[in-house]
């Protein structure tokens, strides 16, 4: 099917591609075996591997402050030449959280780099901070460029089983990440644990707007090699999430789609994708060189702009209370 000639569902992110979805994927498949890709099966370890393999990169496309998120930027923000995509409107986003309960004492699951916890140290030094990552790597790094910051602990955990009593934060954090969790169910049951009621918890992700068979044949297969790609088997249909999530007891205060604030990254990752896919000699040279498992992330780059342009895919903000009422 040609994508040009159907409406997109966001404009702002579908208008950023120059190809038909199927030159797009043609470009993948002639450059990288995808039926291996699509088949292979993700769990804990993968992704630290993932990471592993792709924190050099991540530093020098992705974010040099160790930001491993996407970037939003709504259409009326300021220009920051420090932020350009906006790898830091998700601080802004949880810190208005903190300040509508309260929050002394915070906690984000899946750190990384620590970019999110480091910043809001910084910005609010009578609080404290929690990072909590599988991946030695990533903490590494986390505790030196935090180095001198007094109220941010970080801790090497599956944080689906913590060793923190009931009841021990205000409000938590998770970026990107519940999508790479090998049992959701179980990472939000953990969540709920850890916070007090009253307690917040703010989720930033992508996910699947409809099962993925709602779609047409390439937009699922393009789907399943940007989820494959970005370390995740499948990220977790929206609707069903939200279920779950109640189901555990927590309550909903609001979900907004913020996949349109993503089209500055995005269109930055493209560029990047489509230099890459153009270079059909150098494609060998640095699949030779580089960990390959970095290298895929160019098809994520290349795809992830006609999955969340025609909606296979959302970028959504999250938040969810632990009731006040219900004992710790």
């Amino acid at each position: 099917m040609n994508y040009s000639s159907i409406a997109p569902v966001v404009p702002a992110v579908a208008n950023i591609v120059d190809l038909p979805l199927d030159q797009a994927l043609a470009l993948v498949e002639k450059a990288f075996d995808t039926e291996s890709i699509r088949a292979r099966q993700i769990a804990a370890d993968e992704v630290v591997e993932y990471y592993r393999q792709s924190e050099r990169a991540y530093r020098m496309f992705h974010s040099g402050a160790g930001a491993l998120h996407i970037g939003m930027r709504t259409s009326d923000a300021p220009a920051d030449a420090n932020d350009k995509v906006g790898h830091r409107r998700h601080v802004e986003l949880f810190a208005e959280q903190l300040d509508a309960i309260d929050a002394k004492r915070a906690i984000e699951f899946g750190c990384g780099m620590g970019f999110n916890v480091r910043s809001l140290a910084e910005q609010f030094a009578d609080r404290e901070f929690v990072g909590v990552d599988l991946s030695p790597h990533h903490l590494r790094s986390a505790r030196r460029d935090a180095k001198g910051l007094a109220n941010v602990e970080f801790v090497e955990a599956n944080y689906q089983q913590l060793s923190f009593s009931d009841g021990s934060f205000d409000a938590l954090l998770a970026i990107e990440t519940l999508c790479q969790t090998d049992d959701q169910q179980l990472a939000l049951a953990e969540a709920y644990r850890v916070l007090r009621p009253g307690g917040r918890m703010m989720v930033i992700d992508c996910f699947r707007n409809q099962p993925l068979e709602s779609f047409d044949a390439p937009l699922q297969q393009a789907a399943r090699l940007v989820e494959k790609t970005a370390a995740v088997d499948a990220f977790a249909v929206m609707d069903s999430w939200q279920a779950m999530a109640t189901s555990l007891g927590f309550s909903l205060v609001s979900v907004v789609d913020r996949s349109a604030d993503t089209a500055t990254d995005l269109a930055r990752l493209y560029r990047l994708s489509r230099r890459f896919f153009n270079m059909s000699l150098a494609v060998k040279l640095i699949r030779r060189t580089m960990p390959p498992l970095a290298v895929e992330n160019a098809i994520c780059g290349l795809l992830m702009p006609y999955t969340v342009g025609y909606s296979a895919h959302g970028y959504y903000s999250v938040v969810l209370e632990k009731p006040a009422s219900v004992g710790n």
